[in-house]
């Protein structure tokens, strides 16, 4: 019971740390200007929470930067991009709520088995297990947002077509577009603006899309715009091409989604509805032949 308390501490510190350090580093982030504003002025002592968690934060995102691959390590960096977070969540960030869920799940598995062996084996299979909730989440955000953009590029795709034909160019084009398109795919394609804005050429600016999305329709426009730019082609044509074939992409995975729906509402139907029935079916005459077999007994 020693040992349970003090590795019970233990971890709640160093979650509360982790929660701490994370926090602490995306409101610098965010208030950087801020906080530039205030250097000279003086400021209050940060206490002793922070001054003693904050470094255990920091302690367990190096412990599981060094756990991970290297190519580990850049998969998560990538993913946070594709769910558009770059901004507001870097990678040691990621690393320390990784090691704060950790900390957590040995914590519950030492606390709902507190036995010593099998009770830290247990949490140590469930801190691992519980280590992969953050990267869970963040695959969540990143499918949901490439859905949003591949929904939204058909109808981003005709307006291009219309603008670009009514005589205006493709980025001037693109920017009156993004400026009636919500969603993530506007964001992107203002980022892609505001970079060719900076210098950059156009073809590295749409390879830095495809790159930023995964998305595969969007990364198929960009490589048939590319070419149409090389071949002479007339864009306009090649953005209706290209809304026509999204939106056929877009009708058969939904027909393959509507066809595997039968499979999976057959496993709620086997284990949910099927055992009532068979309950309210065989319930009674079970129950009546127990009585009948009782009575016997009895008599």
């Amino acid at each position: 019971m020693v040992l349970l308390a003090v590795v019970f501490v233990a971890a709640g510190l160093g979650v509360a740390g982790a929660g701490l350090y994370a926090s602490r580093s995306q409101r610098a982030t965010h208030a950087q200007a801020a906080l530039s504003a205030l250097d000279n002025a003086p400021r209050p002592d940060a206490g002793l929470a922070y001054r003693f968690l904050e470094p255990l934060g920091e302690a367990g995102a190096r412990v599981v930067s060094r756990l991970s691959p290297a190519k580990r390590l850049e998969l998560t960096r990538h993913r946070i991009v594709l769910a558009g977070k770059e901004s507001s969540l870097t990678l040691e960030q990621m690393l320390t709520y990784k090691a704060g869920a950790a900390l957590a799940g040995i914590v519950f598995g030492l606390f709902i088995h507190p036995h010593q062996l099998p009770g830290i084996l247990f949490g140590v299979v469930l801190g691992v297990l519980a280590s992969f909730v953050p990267d869970v989440w963040l695959d969540g955000r990143a499918k949901d947002r490439q859905n949003q953009i591949a929904r939204s590029l058909p109808d981003a795709l005709d307006l291009l077509a219309i603008t670009v034909e009514a005589g205006l160019g493709l980025e001037q084009a693109m920017t009156m577009v993004t400026e009636r398109l919500e969603g993530p795919l506007g964001e992107e394609l203002t980022r892609m603006l505001r970079e060719i804005d900076l210098g950059v050429n156009r073809r590295t600016a749409l390879e830095f899309l495809r790159n930023r999305t995964d998305v595969r329709e969007l990364s198929a426009f960009i490589v048939a715009l590319l070419q149409a730019e090389e071949l002479g082609m007339a864009v306009g044509e090649v953005l209706r091409v290209q809304a026509a074939q999204v939106r056929m992409v877009r009708r058969q995975h939904a027909r393959e989604q509507a066809a595997k729906t039968p499979v999976k509402i057959l496993f709620p139907v086997i284990f949910t509805i099927f055992p009532a029935m068979f309950v309210v079916t065989i319930g009674p005459g079970a129950i009546r032949i127990a009585q009948t077999i009782l009575h016997m007994g009895g008599s």
